[in-house]
């Protein structure tokens, strides 16, 4: 029995990380739905998401998918990293 659940759990996991989309044009779409929430920001991270898109949307023009989605991944870890604070600090 435990071994079923196992196996099951296992099966569900890979199927689960097949069905993400890890596409340069999902992860910008992820951080347009991000920016679109107006989460409060500080100048720093503001402008770093600005450098961090504008790489992803020049590397993605020039065919380097790879390296827009590590820039795309900078700008939604610093998106995600300003919302989470701005849910600790409402929280307060």
């Amino acid at each position: 029995m435990r071994l079923k659940i196992i196996l099951l759990a296992l099966f569900m996991s890979f199927v689960l990380a097949g069905c993400g989309d890890d596409s340069p044009e999902a992860k910008l779409s992820s951080i347009n739905e991000l920016l679109a929430k107006n989460i409060p920001m500080n100048a720093e991270q503001k402008s770093d998401i600005d450098k961090f898109v504008g790489e992803g949307k020049r590397l993605l023009a020039e065919g380097k998918s790879e390296e827009s989605s590590l820039a795309l991944d900078s700008a939604y870890k610093v998106l995600k990293h300003a919302e989470d604070a701005a849910m600790f600090n409402k929280s307060e």
